[in-house]
């Protein structure tokens, strides 16, 4: 299989939490390119999600010793120290795969714009929830801290804004996140009693 379909099936995987698959289609693109910085740095994901926090951190400073700097290692490391001093046993609750399902008129993915800088979108990752705040022209997407990351398209701004004013309920997901593109997923939770049958998307 390309390098290119494997890293596309490695990232589809991850954000459909589904690790054990990404954990196996990365260590496929190493095997090629054992220094593929972006594939160890999902594997380590990968295996920080399933709770073998041991091995992501080996790999995490692997990255480190091919890029010093990299961000996103740096980060992760950071993660899964405070991981280790604030959860029993080092484990962490993961996102359900259910986050990521789909569903005719209720969900939708948006790729946000105007977005934020590089290094903040360095510090996200997917299955992370994201906040939609309704301003006068758009809806911003913030990080729950209240970081900004972006915006909602023009249009869906103007058609969710009027949903939630009158009383439609939204959450929100990061799906897929690199240094310059933010895709998020979106699912009505509920609707407001004058939208009743009106579909959000």
């Amino acid at each position: 299989m390309e390098t290119a379909f494997l890293e596309k099936s490695a990232i589809e995987a991850a954000s459909q939490g589904a690790w054990q698959k990404a954990i196996e289609l990365n260590q496929k693109i190493l095997k090629n390119n054992p220094q593929n910085i972006p594939a160890l740095n999902r594997l380590a994901r990968a295996f920080g999600e399933t709770g073998n926090l041991i091995l992501a951190k080996k790999i995490y400073q692997k990255v480190l010793t091919i890029d010093k700097y990299n961000p996103i290692a740096t980060k992760n490391l950071k993660r899964l120290a405070d991981k280790r001093k604030k959860i029993p046993g080092g484990t962490k609750q993961l996102p359900s795969a259910e986050v990521f399902l789909e569903e005719p008129r209720k969900t939708k993915v948006v790729r946000v714009i105007r977005l934020t800088s590089p290094q903040i979108l360095a510090e996200i990752d997917s299955g992370d929830k994201v906040v939609l705040t309704a301003k006068k022209r758009f809806i911003a997407v913030n990080r729950p801290d209240g970081i900004h990351l972006g915006c909602l398209p023009e249009d869906l701004s103007q058609r969710l804004s009027l949903f939630i004013r009158g009383g439609n309920r939204y959450e929100a997901f990061v799906k897929n996140v690199d240094r310059q593109h933010l895709e998020i997923l979106i699912r009505e939770i509920s609707r407001g009693q004058r939208y009743q049958n009106s579909p959000s998307f």
